[in-house]
C-alpha cells in the first residue's frame, strides 16, 4: 500500500511539473495585458534603461567668431575688461570654455563670492569648480529631450525623461491595460514608464583604492614565540573547524598540551590575514563566465552587517567576500568590481545570478555608464514559478549553499568586535574554501589546485606553505616599486 501511494505521489509530481513547462511556454504567446511580467505587474522589477545622450552644456565657438558677434550687437571693437585697482579678477590661465577666450576679457560675475566668471565676448557665464557631470547636459536616447534631475540618493542622483511625447513613455504606456491605465491616471507615481537613468559619484579609481587598502598588522609571524607548526594549528582549528578563539586555545592545551591564550590566537589570525590579502585578492583565476551573488548578515558590535558573496558558479571559487556596514549600491558596486578586476579580459557573456534586490541592477547601470557590460539575472523567490528561476535555480542554490558553510562557521564567533576583524576573518575563511577544503561536487578536491600544496597531507603544513606564497608575493611587490 505505501508503494502505491509514493507511485501515485511522483505520478502527481511529474504532471504538475509538465503543466507548469506547458503553462511557462504559452505565456510567450499571450499578449501583454496577460503577461505577468508586463509593466503592469504590482510589484516591478527594476529596469536598467539604455544609457543617456552625453553633450557639453553649451557648444563651443571660436574665439574669432564670438569677436566678430560681439562687434556687430554692440558697434563698437573688443576692448579687455577694465580693470579696477580695488577689486580682484580670474587669475591668468583662465580661459572661458564657450569661446576660447583669456582672462582679459574674464571677471567675477557674483562678487565677493567669486565662484561665477563671466565672460565679455560669449557673454555666457561658468564656473572652474564645476565638476564634470555639472558641465554636460543629459538628453533621453528616444527623443533627444534634456533630463530633469529628480532625486537625489547616498551614492547617486535619479535623471528622468518628462516628455510626455517621448516615444518610450507612449511604448510603455500601451502595454497597461484598461484597468491599469485608470489607477495611472489616478496614482501615476505608481508606475515606472518614463525614461530613467542614474548618476553615479563612485570612481574607479575609489574603488580600487578600497581593494587595495592593506593596514600592516603589528604581529611578525616571523618573531612569534611558538614554532610554525602551532601557528598552523592555530588557523586549523580556528578556520577549518570553526572554533571559537577560547575552545581554540582550550584544544591545544588539552590534546597537544600547547599553553596558549585565546588572545594570542586571535593576534596570529589576524597577522595571517594581512598577510594573505594581497597574495589571495590578485590571485589570477582562471574564471567562467557565469558567477552567482549573495548577501548575508553577520553581527559587528550588535549591528548588523552585510557579507556581499560573488561565486565561480562551475569551479566554486569564491570570488568577492567583503563585508559592509550597509546594504546599498556601492556596497554592490564594489562587490562586483572586486570579481571584474580578477579578469584578464572582462567576458563578453559575463553573467551574475543574484536575488531580486535592486542594488545589483542599480550596479549595472553603473558600470554601463563605465563601458564596462555585464548581463545581471535575478531570481526571486524560493520556488520556481517562472522560466528565469528554472534556468538559474541551480547557481542560486550554490551560492546558498556557500552562506550556509559560511554560518557553520561564523557562528560560534557570536559576532565581531571591528569591521577590520570581520573583514580578517572573511580573508582566512575565503583563503581555506579557495585553496584547502575539499568539495564533494569537485571530486573532493579544493576549487583551487596549487602544485605546492600537493607536498602534503597535514592541514597545519599547508597553511604555512600559503602563508610562503603570500610572502613571496609582498616581497616580489615591494621589489618592484
Amino acid at each position: 500500500m505505501v508503494k502505491i501511494i509514493s507511485l501515485i505521489i511522483k505520478f502527481l509530481n511529474i504532471i504538475r511539473k509538465f503543466l507548469f513547462k506547458l503553462e511557462c511556454f504559452l505565456l510567450k504567446f499571450l499578449p501583454n495585458d496577460s503577461n505577468p511580467s508586463s509593466t503592469s505587474e504590482v510589484y516591478r522589477r527594476f529596469k536598467v534603461h539604455p544609457l543617456p545622450v552625453i553633450e557639453p552644456e553649451h557648444l563651443p565657438v571660436s574665439f574669432n567668431q564670438a569677436k566678430a558677434d560681439y562687434e556687430v550687437r554692440h558697434n563698437k571693437p573688443l576692448k579687455p575688461v577694465f580693470r579696477h585697482a580695488d577689486k580682484i579678477y580670474p587669475p591668468k590661465g583662465t580661459v572661458c570654455p564657450h569661446c576660447g577666450a583669456t582672462h582679459e576679457y574674464l571677471s567675477y560675475n557674483n562678487g565677493d563670492k567669486r565662484t561665477q566668471i563671466r565672460c565679455k565676448v560669449c557673454e555666457k557665464t561658468f564656473s572652474t569648480q564645476k565638476t564634470y557631470s555639472q558641465q554636460v547636459v543629459r538628453k533621453c536616447p528616444h527623443c533627444g529631450c534634456k533630463l530633469s534631475h529628480i532625486k537625489s540618493r547616498n551614492d547617486f542622483d535619479i535623471y528622468k525623461c518628462t516628455n510626455p511625447k517621448c516615444s518610450h513613455y507612449k511604448n510603455e504606456l500601451k502595454k497597461l491595460s484598461k484597468a491599469d491605465k485608470a489607477k495611472y491616471r489616478q496614482n501615476p507615481s505608481a508606475f515606472s514608464l518614463h525614461y530613467i537613468t542614474r548618476v553615479f559619484n563612485a570612481s574607479l579609481d575609489r574603488l580600487e583604492k578600497i581593494q587595495l587598502k592593506i593596514v600592516p598588522s603589528k604581529v611578525d609571524l616571523s618573531r612569534i614565540r611558538n614554532s610554525r607548526h602551532v601557528l598552523g594549528l592555530v588557523l586549523t582549528y580556528y578556520v577549518n573547524y570553526g572554533l571559537s578563539l577560547r575552545k581554540t586555545a582550550l584544544i591545544l592545551w588539552e590534546v597537544h598540551d600547547i599553553k596558549i591564550s585565546h588572545q594570542t590566537i586571535a593576534n596570529y589570525a589576524q597577522a595571517a590575514s594581512h598577510l594573505l590579502f594581497p597574495w589571495m585578492d590578485n590571485f589570477k583565476h582562471d574564471l567562467n563566465d557565469y558567477q552567482c551573488g549573495d548577501e548575508t548578515y553577520v553581527k559587528v558590535l550588535g549591528k548588523k552587517a552585510y557579507v556581499f558573496f560573488m561565486c565561480d558558479v562551475k569551479k566554486k571559487i569564491i570570488t568577492s567576500y567583503r563585508i559592509y556596514m550597509k546594504r546599498d549600491t556601492f556596497s554592490a558596486i564594489d562587490a562586483f568590481y572586486s570579481v571584474l578586476r580578477k579578469f584578464s579580459e572582462i567576458p563578453e557573456n559575463l553573467e551574475f545570478v543574484v536575488d531580486g534586490n535592486p542594488i545589483y541592477k542599480a550596479a549595472q547601470q553603473y558600470f554601463q555608464l563605465k563601458r564596462i557590460f555585464f548581463k545581471v539575472t535575478q531570481v526571486i523567490g524560493l520556488t520556481n514559478d517562472d522560466p528565469v528561476s528554472m534556468e538559474h535555480r541551480p547557481a542560486k542554490q550554490i551560492i546558498e549553499r556557500l552562506n550556509r558553510t559560511f554560518k557553520y562557521s561564523y557562528a560560534v564567533k557570536n559576532g565581531f568586535n571591528s569591521l577590520e576583524g570581520a573583514n580578517d576573518f572573511m580573508c582566512l575563511f575565503t583563503t581555506y574554501f579557495n585553496f584547502l577544503r575539499n568539495h564533494t561536487s569537485l571530486g573532493y578536491r579544493p576549487p583551487v589546485k596549487l602544485d605546492c600544496l600537493k607536498k602534503t597531507h597535514n592541514m597545519p603544513s599547508k597553511w604555512n606553505i600559503l602563508l610562503d606564497e603570500a610572502l613571496n608575493y609582498f616581497i616580489e611587490s615591494t621589489m618592484e616599486f
